[in-house]
């Protein structure tokens, strides 16, 4: 096992600061073509476990934006008179996992992100 900071560091750190724009810039096909043997290896091997889990849950979602079912819970929610006082307390939940807390951690460290100290 990873340290929080160090599976952070190695999932959502790399990917959006390093991966998602060489993705943007030169394709998944670039990038497929371009990472090493481990990476191309474990992109073959695992993407017919993530497709197969990952599937029902987007069928499910495209079924519910189709009928409407998305878009009336939406607004249901949203339309009741506590609903930012509901809203901040499940957003808080997120925001308290170690996951964030730990993204948080990471960002704070980034070079652009210290203050430039004046001789």
């Amino acid at each position: 096992g990873h340290s929080p900071s160090e599976a952070f560091n190695e999932t959502v750190e790399e990917a959006t600061e390093s991966l998602y724009p060489l993705i943007g810039e030169n394709g998944m096909d670039w990038m497929y073509a371009n990472c090493s043997a481990t990476a191309q290896r474990g992109a073959l091997d695992w993407y017919p476990k993530f497709y197969a889990a990952t599937k029902p849950v987007f069928e499910q979602l495209y079924e519910d934006v189709k009928s409407g079912k998305e878009t009336r819970r939406v607004l249901e929610n949203g339309s009741v008179p506590d609903y930012k006082k509901k809203l901040d307390s499940e957003l808080k939940q997120i925001r308290e996992s170690e996951m964030w807390r730990t993204g948080a951690a990471v960002r704070s460290m980034r070079p652009q992100k210290q203050k430039v100290k004046k001789a």
